[in-house]
């Protein structure tokens, strides 16, 4: 089961694992957008580590293997530091309608899986907190009652509203500190017009520009062609434009897109890093830890998304040259994230491009590498720390 693992936010005096809507909130802003179709964990704060919040895909607790696989989460938790967790099971986004008889179903057998997982772990209060459920605008409290098999059974308890994000105490909060909101990305129309007008330059796979000098500057290009066409001279855009197409040129080159995931991993830090051995060195160094302009919802995570959006408009229209090089910009940009989102420890962020890679791509020699990181997982050596 792949999982998102975050610190929240140590601000704060305690979360609000009592209240969904407080904990739904907490885990969007921790995880850098609105969790959906997920099981989340929050991990209170023991033995001098921070609080946690995790976040599972349903599909992977609902899965064959689920129990086992939320068995050793929970036990890594534990061993982590972290007291008794609560849980929390939220079905859509928490407030997207759906029938009653789908959610009394999922939450019945999610919350089933949960109370077992804990008690297989020997003692399910010291391990359990509390289950919690939030679908069709509804809290539901997930009791568990004895069962004639003598493992865990579920009873549900509608608790009330469950309240929008903008009307929780961590929004509020988050306001008052300046604390950046996620969002879904309000230009992903303009991004995907960008994408289908674009000329990509051939790729010239001697190139020996630097990646991280054309990515800053076709983020700075960027700015002013999502803020309106109607704004830009035609030669003005063009120009715009033109950068863009240079960083998607030069990142379908396998050397140069290696090159920028290196740089994103030297950002903000003074050592440099062995680009032969990048991947052990991440598994092996507990002192390389990301930089928020990395981590989902910073600048530069947000400037590869918004890019990758970009290149897949691309890979339908211009030349059969141009479109290749747009699917290998793609290809590229999308393994990047999936090495930034596993660096973060959000293994099921990552795991949700891999299957976008494997789709897409489905002769990739690179899916099963990613897949086996973020599935297994292989954990980065830095851990989420206050």
């Amino acid at each position: 089961m792949t999982t998102d693992t975050t610190p929240a936010d140590h601000g704060l005096p305690r979360l609000g694992v009592e209240d969904p809507a407080e904990l739904l909130a907490e885990a969007r802003l921790c995880l850098g957008e609105p969790p959906t179709d997920c099981l989340i964990l929050a991990g209170s704060e023991g033995r001098g580590s921070s609080a946690l919040i995790t976040r599972s895909p349903l599909h992977d607790l609902l899965g064959p293997r689920g129990h086992a696989h939320l068995q050793r989460h929970l036990a890594l938790m534990r061993e982590r530091g972290s007291g008794a967790v609560s849980a929390l099971i939220v079905l859509g986004d928490g407030h997207q309608a759906l029938l009653a008889p789908v959610v009394e179903d999922i939450l019945q057998r999610a919350g089933t899986l949960v109370h077992e997982a804990a008690r297989a772990l020997g003692d399910e209060a010291r391990t359990l907190r509390s289950v919690h459920g939030a679908a069709g605008s509804t809290c539901w409290t997930l009791h568990r009652v004895p069962s004639r098999s003598g493992g865990a059974a579920v009873r549900l308890t509608e608790s009330g509203p469950l309240r929008e994000f903008a009307d929780t105490r961590t929004a509020a909060s988050a306001v008052l500190r300046g604390r950046p909101i996620p969002r879904g990305d309000a230009h992903e129309a303009r991004l995907l017009e960008i994408g289908r007008g674009l000329e990509l330059p051939a790729v010239d796979i001697a190139s020996a520009a630097d990646p991280a000098t054309l990515f800053a500057t076709a983020r700075a290009a960027l700015l002013p062609l999502l803020a309106g066409s109607g704004r830009l001279s035609g030669q003005v855009r063009m120009t715009k434009c033109e950068q863009v197409a240079a960083l998607l040129s030069a990142v379908a080159v396998d050397r140069l897109h290696w090159e920028l995931l290196a740089q994103c991993v030297e950002h903000g830090g003074a050592r440099e890093i062995d680009r032969e051995t990048l991947l052990q060195g991440l598994v092996a160094d507990p002192d390389r830890a990301p930089h928020p302009d990395v981590c989902a919802g910073g600048e530069w995570y947000v400037g590869l998304e918004r890019m990758r959006s970009i290149a897949a408009a691309a890979t339908s229209h211009g030349s059969p040259a141009q479109r290749s090089t747009a699917r290998s910009a793609w290809r590229a940009l999308t393994a990047l994230l999936v090495l930034l989102a596993w660096w973060n420890h959000r293994f099921a962020t990552a795991g949700g491009l891999v299957d976008e890679l494997r789709e897409e791509e489905p002769d990739s020699t690179l899916a099963p590498l990613l897949s086996r990181m973020t599935d297994t997982p292989i954990f980065p050596a830095w851990w989420p720390s206050a």
